[in-house]
């Protein structure tokens, strides 16, 4: 019985400190916040969405490292079989459509797009969210606790827009 109660805990432990994108790896439990500036030379304008939807990457060069934002664009970085991920798609979507014209929201596919996940420095870890914002600055945040719920992303997001 004792057992039952250990692998039950070791699953929900596993269940709620998000998905490594290598599975050899151990997954990071860190819900880490880094504010840095771009150093990196301007290599494109990325997009810029103001119909309040987020936009599935499907051209790596369009937010590569050192590509310049016209607003607040957020880079969410996942994979579709992850439960964390998956948790977070519904608050991206609520947010799209609330900062619409204001804030850039793009989803990113790390099983398409690994290197791109790779270039941008975020661990191994996913959910990963990199803030971008038009001054060059960017927060990145690995997990979801300071995501979730949507009060507190929108919190993070607002943040970014001062």
């Amino acid at each position: 019985m004792n057992k039952y109660f250990i692998v039950c805990g070791i699953a929900a432990f596993m269940a709620f400190t998000g998905c490594s994108t290598k599975s050899n790896e151990k997954a990071e439990a860190v819900d880490a916040v880094t504010v840095e500036e771009v150093t990196k030379p301007v290599v494109a304008v990325a997009p810029v969405a103001t119909d309040g939807k987020v936009i599935e990457l499907e051209d790596a060069s369009l937010i590569a490292p050192g590509v310049n934002v016209e607003q607040l664009t957020v880079i969410d970085f996942n994979a579709v079989w992850c439960g964390p991920c998956r948790q977070l798609t519904p608050v991206l979507e609520e947010m799209a459509a609330k900062y619409a014209g204001k804030v850039t929201f793009i989803s990113v596919d790390v099983d398409k797009f690994g290197e791109l996940f790779e270039a941008y420095n975020l661990g191994s870890s996913i959910p990963a969210v990199l803030f971008l914002r038009p001054d060059g600055k960017s927060e990145k945040y690995i997990g979801t606790q300071n995501l979730l719920p949507a009060s507190s992303f929108e919190a993070v997001i607002e943040s970014n827009l001062k």
